[in-house]
Order: structure tokens, then C-alpha cells, then sequence
């Protein structure tokens, strides 16, 4: 049974490295945008609420209506949760 663990802890390390990847690349956006913002004398709330919009558009036209509401109802309740 050694080789199924040894499966299962790849699998886990995977995915830990991919959630890893997705927030160095979440935390770049961010400063790019805040930079951006600064430099071109715009607040960053408006910069960061366009970003918001123009993203949830996009997935509502790649993935489908259905699931651009379902993270958006994740989003809210997450806001919630603190």
C-alpha cells in the first residue's frame, strides 16, 4: 500500500504548490494595480472595483452565468463570514 500514500501525498503537494502559484499571482495583480493606480493619481478602490467587474464579466462569458453567480454568491458570503 506504500505506493497509493505516496499518491496521495504528491496529490496533496500538488495542490498545495498550485493554491501557492495562485496567490503569488493574486498578490502581483494586486500591486501592479495598486502601483498603476498611484502613478496615474486614481484611487485604488475605483481601480480595484473595475478590475472586480471586468473579471466577473469574463467569467460569466467563459464559464457560463451559472457559475460566475455561484463565485460570486462564494465571495459574499465569505465577506461575511469576519
Amino acid at each position: 500500500m506504500q505506493p497509493t500514500n505516496d499518491v496521495v501525498q504528491l496529490n496533496r503537494f500538488k495542490r498545495e504548490s498550485e493554491q501557492e502559484i495562485i496567490e503569488d499571482i493574486s498578490a502581483r495583480t494586486f500591486l501592479f494595480l495598486r502601483n498603476e493606480a498611484e502613478e496615474m493619481d486614481v484611487p485604488i478602490k475605483d481601480v480595484i472595483v473595475e478590475h472586480m467587474i471586468g473579471l466577473a464579466l469574463v467569467m460569466c462569458h467563459v464559464e457560463g452565468e451559472d457559475e460566475a453567480q455561484n463565485v460570486l454568491k462564494n465571495i459574499s458570503e465569505q465577506l461575511n463570514i469576519g
